[in-house]
């Protein structure tokens, strides 16, 4: 990414201007890194070079927690860590506690995207602790859905109860229904790996509920999906249709793509269960041919990949072969888009690299200035005083002449 790309475009800004621009950049990151990760790298190269270019650290540090940010959540934790950890020192010293707790959290949530569980566990931990100053009553709370996770993870599951029920408590008393009903989705994830199927449909049941109070769809369709594979597992088919079916019917609505696939394929995988071979390869064929149309190979490619396999088991030994096939042209363009678009990345941390070098080059050559300054003043005091000095000899001489 070139800075002549039309999204760098060099200005001097005035303090009111720039103050706006990072406002809006902190509004906008909560938003971005939920739906929009390309807006949020977007976002994060702009006020960098806002602050760049006007020389307004927290310009600087805004974009580097987005740029850090999206980079952990893109498949590159570790260099978003970076990029955290140094904003992360600025808001300390600036007293932000607010968008501390949130890096904290979200450098938790980087190492845990990269199987570190017991250094995501610190930081979240961290996060919480900081937390406790924050004047955001939810920062308190904040990394504690996510700290439940690590727990789930190690295996922890009583350990991560405990948490879950604290942060509904606290998300109920400041009536945040969504993650109310977040809390009870993990919660009948980890009655579902106890094999507590009664009460883990209880707490998906519970999420839906929670998720239709707070309005948030895709909340309640990840609750019916939930309540779907309980249904499925507790041996009552109808009615794990019926909520893999309600599921697919909200996802249609919010036009979240990845949802729809997912739903399409998670169809497929109920009739393949029941060994319904035909319904199954509908639903596949459904699922790979609107992943497609949305471009999304990683989506398109499962969906291939099973119809392969159900081709495989059912002695279709011309249809595997050719589904086969297919699969392998979808993971060659999967991977070439995937090496684009690491190369786009890797272009702009480049872009921003240069930035800060020349903006970190430019303080030092300033600070070289004013050394130099200060030891020309230096040097100007010094011939000052010896020019006095001899001006005060000469007089002296002068004057004892004339006693004389």
């Amino acid at each position: 990414m070139s800075q002549d790309s039309g999204l760098y475009r060099k200005s001097v800004l005035t303090k009111v201007q720039i103050d706006r621009a990072i406002r809006e950049s902190i509004g906008k990151w909560n938003y971005y890194m939920r739906n929009n990760l390309d807006s949020l790298k977007l976002d994060a190269y702009q006020i960098m070079s806002i602050g760049f270019e006007n020389k307004d650290d927290q310009a600087i540090n805004v974009g580097k927690r987005s740029l850090g940010t999206y980079l952990s959540r893109t498949g590159e934790p570790m260099r978003g860590i970076k990029y955290l950890r140094s904003s992360l020192i600025h808001f300390q010293k600036t007293g932000d506690v607010v968008i501390e707790t949130e890096i904290l959290n979200e450098i938790g949530n980087a190492f845990f995207n990269s199987g570190k569980t017991k250094e995501a566990e610190i930081y979240y931990l961290k996060s919480l602790k900081v937390g406790k100053e924050s004047p955001d009553p939810t920062s308190a709370f904040l990394a504690e859905s996510n700290l439940a996770q690590v727990y789930i993870a190690l295996g922890e599951l009583d350990k991560a109860v405990g948490i879950l029920h604290h942060y509904k408590t606290e998300s109920l008393r400041l009536m945040k229904m969504e993650s109310v009903s977040n809390a009870y989705s993990l919660l009948g994830t980890i009655e579902q790996k106890k094999v507590n199927l009664k009460l883990a449909g209880e707490y998906f049941r519970k999420s839906a509920q929670f998720g239709f109070r707070s309005k948030a769809r895709t909340q309640i369709a990840h609750a019916y999906n939930n309540m779907a594979i309980v249904h499925f597992q507790n041996g009552d088919r109808k009615a794990s249709l019926e909520y893999f079916k309600k599921a697919l019917d909200i996802r249609l609505t919010i036009g979240n793509s990845r949802a729809v696939s997912e739903s399409y394929f998670n169809l497929g995988s109920y009739f393949q269960e029941l060994k319904n071979y035909n319904e199954a390869i509908a639903y596949y064929r459904i699922a790979e041919k609107y992943s497609k149309e949305q471009n999304l190979l990683k989506e398109e490619m499962d969906a291939v990949r099973a119809l392969a396999e159900i081709y495989k088991l059912t002695g279709d030994t011309l249809n595997a072969l050719k589904t086969m096939e297919r699969l392998i042209s979808i993971q060659e363009k999967y991977y070439a888009d995937m090496s684009s678009m690491k190369a786009e990345d890797m272009e702009l941390i480049e872009s921003i690299e240069i930035l800060e070098s020349e903006y970190f080059s430019g303080d030092r050559e300033a600070k070289l200035i004013a050394v130099i300054n200060r030891q020309d003043n230096h040097q100007f005091v010094i011939y000052l005083s010896i020019i006095m000095m001899f001006a005060v000899l000469t007089l002296l001489v002068i004057y004892r002449k004339k006693v004389s």
